[in-house]
Formats: C-alpha cells, sequence, structure tokens
C-alpha cells in the first residue's frame, strides 16, 4: 500500500501527457491562421488582377492577359462589361478566384470562390 501512495505522487511524465492531449489542438490551430492568410492573399491578389485589368479594359487592350499576370499563381476567370455612369462611358471588368486551402485533418478540403470587380472610366481614343 505504501509504494501505491508513492506512486500515485510521482509526476514523472505528466507533462508529456499534457503536451500530446494539447499537440493536435495547436497543429489545427496554425492550419487555421494559415488558411486565414491564404484567403486573405487571395482577396488582395483577385482585386488588385480587377483593377489591373480594368486599367487595360479601359485603353482598349487585353484585359484578360493583364488579369493573368497580375494574378500570377491563382486559377482566376475574368469578364468585362461596359455601361454608362453620370461621368461616362466606364468599364467594369469582374474577376472570380479560386481559394487555394490546405486540407484539414477531420475536416476536409473546402472549396470556395472570391469575386472582385473594378470599374474604371473608358479613355477616349485621340486622333
Amino acid at each position: 500500500m505504501k509504494s501505491l501512495k508513492g506512486y500515485m505522487r510521482n509526476e514523472r511524465g505528466s507533462q508529456l501527457i499534457e503536451f500530446m492531449a494539447v499537440f493536435p489542438m495547436i497543429i489545427m490551430a496554425l492550419l487555421f491562421i494559415w488558411q486565414v492568410a491564404l484567403v486573405a492573399y487571395t482577396v488582395v491578389v483577385a482585386e488588385s488582377a480587377a483593377r489591373d485589368g480594368a486599367r487595360v479594359a479601359a485603353v482598349g487592350g487585353d484585359y484578360g492577359s493583364a488579369v493573368d499576370r497580375a494574378a500570377h499563381g491563382l486559377q482566376v476567370s475574368s469578364s468585362v462589361s461596359e455601361g454608362m455612369t453620370s461621368y461616362g462611358e466606364e468599364v467594369t471588368v469582374t474577376v472570380k478566384a479560386i481559394v487555394p486551402t490546405i486540407k484539414i485533418p477531420l475536416i476536409g478540403r473546402f472549396e470556395h470562390e472570391l469575386t472582385a470587380d473594378a470599374s474604371m472610366p473608358k479613355e477616349e481614343e485621340e486622333d
């Protein structure tokens, strides 16, 4: 009985057991933070690509290649539309970007597409 009480008071290895219990939560938190960073990166790049595409489309250039160059590394699709505003004719470029994801254990991957658009006044061609 005396040795059992001594064994119960012995705390050798308890730190390792506590660490092993908390370690999966630390890894999940790091993966979640990384995924949030990927989403933020996609938002910034998609908005920048839409602005660059709108600038090129405003002067009548190839907006698709401008969007592809600006969003290098992301899967994007773009479209352009023209319209009239109180300031005159303008072009709007819409960019749809697929968010890169990491596979989180027990959750898996999620598919999400972000949309960004930018408008610029259409430039008049000078003769």
